[in-house]
């Protein structure tokens, strides 16, 4: 794929988690590097691999304490619209943003940072479907059998998050039938969700914490 979009969904209000998961600190890839919010750790893992942007949708209460964690390639989306529109809402907002790119990497925040190895595997799939007589619109990752995140998608594919009332990405994925394929992958991070605080404490091995 010659120029690939991330699009971060870190609008939710994190209620079950105890605060923001776009602002749930998250240890740094790097070592001795500083902790930062989880929505700057998913940007940065897409920006350091394969992504030359990556959209950020977040709330605006919480849009002020990420801008001084940015950096080029990485565009903050305020989204203020009813919590019960949902990651569809995010994805309608972040949509008409994501410019000439060939294919779009859609993960919701509340998941760990997919590796590079991963996601270069579901870009792979997409990819090489391109010859296919019906190319796969969409790749979805598998663990185990199960199905996880994030979601490697071609541009137009999401045509239709730029119409009115879009569906959730589950059942728009499920509208695209035999053009979304699974990949299996092995990696058990893709099945991780970060809801509530012993989900964090699994994977981080304590409470979580929220970075202002």
């Amino acid at each position: 794929m010659n120029r690939v979009t991330t699009i971060v969904l870190a609008a939710g209000a994190g209620k079950r988690l105890g605060g923001p998961k776009a602002l749930l600190a998250w240890p740094s890839s790097t070592k001795g590097g500083a902790e930062r919010p989880l929505a700057i750790a998913h940007a940065e893992a897409r920006l350091s691999a394969e992504s030359a942007q990556v959209l950020v949708v977040v709330r605006s209460s919480v849009f002020h304490a990420l801008l001084a964690h940015v950096q080029p390639g990485i565009d903050l989306v305020s989204w203020s619209a009813p919590d019960d529109l949902g990651p569809a809402g995010s994805l309608a907002v972040a949509a008409p943003r994501i410019g000439d790119a060939d294919a779009v990497i859609v993960t919701p925040v509340d998941v760990p940072p997919a590796r590079a190895a991963t996601v270069a595997r579901l870009l792979a799939r997409l990819e090489a479907g391109a010859s296919l007589p019906t190319p796969p619109l969409a790749v979805r990752p598998r663990h185990l059998g199960r199905g996880g995140h994030p979601v490697v998608l071609r541009t137009e594919a999401l045509q239709r998050y730029l119409e009115a009332d879009p569906p959730p990405l589950r059942d728009h994925l499920r509208a695209l039938g035999d053009r979304c394929v699974d990949e299996e992958v092995d990696d058990p991070g893709v099945l991780h969700d970060l809801n509530v605080p012993v989900d964090v404490l699994r994977v981080l091995g304590g409470p979580p914490r929220f970075l202002a």
